[in-house]
């Protein structure tokens, strides 16, 4: 039995809820599924930082949970644990040096897992489910930002249940991204982008 429990819904014995797996089937790009994959549809995926010895992928779905599998130079992958949320997990990212998952989840919180203990912590909460998680590394701090259906764009400090800043939104926030410290999201209206500063706190 791997570490994520029984296998998934896809039947057994090389035969999937779509039909047989035989070698007959078309896979041009040889792909290779994960072992034990999520029970519902994945949401996120991301590899693990180059900080990190090894190839590691973790995926959210919307069976509640993130999962992380080893991956081996053939492509070949080994189920290494799980975290679980009460909603869907959105999105999922790692800290820089490859120690830290952060989830973002329907249940309107962010989770930080150790993957040294394996224990998953609550650091972020919002007014509706969170939609984007984003580790940020600076020369002079660090903090996770979430963005989130409720109209926000919030920064954490993982050691405090208080957000370092908030940013409203005249919508919500559906995508984002971190470049050094410029931030970039995307939210409903008009599929407006905005760039902001966080070391200016101030749109450009």
């Amino acid at each position: 039995m791997s570490l994520f429990g029984s296998t998934s819904g896809f039947g057994t014995g090389g035969t999937s809820m779509f039909g047989s797996t035989t070698a007959d089937n078309h896979n041009p790009m040889k792909d290779i599924e994960v072992t034990s994959p999520p029970d519902d549809s994945i949401s996120c995926l991301a590899f693990s930082p180059p900080t990190l010895p090894g190839n590691f992928l973790i995926a959210g779905s919307w069976a509640n949970d993130v999962r992380c599998w080893e991956v081996q130079d053939n492509g070949q992958t080994i189920p290494k644990a799980q975290q679980m949320h009460t909603g869907p997990v959105l999105d999922g990212c790692w800290s820089d040096d490859g120690s830290k998952v952060f989830t973002a989840s329907c249940d309107k919180t962010a989770k930080m897992w150790d993957l040294n203990s394996n224990q998953a912590i609550q650091i972020a909460q919002h007014d509706a489910p969170v939609k984007t998680i984003h580790w940020i590394k600076a020369p002079n701090y660090s903090c996770v930002m979430t963005g989130s259906w409720d109209k926000t764009l919030k920064f954490w400090d993982t050691r405090s249940p208080t957000p370092m800043m908030t940013l409203q939104l005249p919508e919500r926030c559906y995508c984002a991204d971190v470049v050094s410290h410029e931030i970039e999201y995307l939210h409903y209206t008009r599929y407006a982008w905005n760039l902001f500063n966080i070391t200016k706190t101030s749109h450009l």
